[in-house]
């Protein structure tokens, strides 16, 4: 009997492999859950990538404005958004919602209310989000899946 656990999880499951719709799609879905008042931290699997979703959460839609910064930055404590690509530099974080778009399962998803897990058809990421899904169902949790077709990625 599985036991219950304060952190909901929910995997987010893309029909494509393309890394663009995967990081577009997280900027929807990272917009969305910062506009119903959550602090987000997002793991990323690279220093190259925290720089590349930076980037697309600036410029992803117009009109849009999505607070954040790099962890290290200046992290004053204020900007509900912190990106990162390794969980030492989230030690600060408020523990509301981690965004893992990584592939290692995060070792201090306890921390936090909520998880999202972000994956796409790509062989790794799929393999990989197959793990942390038996991981987090071994550690108790129920882990939710929204499977999200090939028009969301856009």
């Amino acid at each position: 009997m599985l036991q219950e656990s304060a952190t909901r999880v929910d995997f987010y499951v893309l029909e494509s492999s393309d890394v663009q719709s995967r990081l577009h799609f997280a900027c929807k879905l990272i917009e969305k859950v910062y506009k119903l008042g959550h602090q987000l931290r997002i793991r990323t699997a690279s220093k190259a990538e925290s720089e590349e979703l930076d980037q697309l959460l600036w410029t992803a839609r117009g009109g849009s404005f999505i607070p954040h910064e790099l962890a290290g930055d200046s992290n004053s404590g204020l900007t509900p958004i912190i990106i990162s690509h390794s969980a030492a530099a989230d030690d600060s974080a408020a523990n509301d919602v981690l965004f893992n778009l990584g592939t290692a399962m995060p070792g201090d998803y306890q921390q936090y209310t909520r998880v999202i897990e972000l994956i796409d058809a790509a062989d790794e990421i799929r393999q990989a989000g197959r793990q942390r899904f038996g991981a987090y169902r071994e550690a108790g949790i129920k882990p939710e899946t929204h499977k999200i077709g090939s028009s969301a990625n856009q």
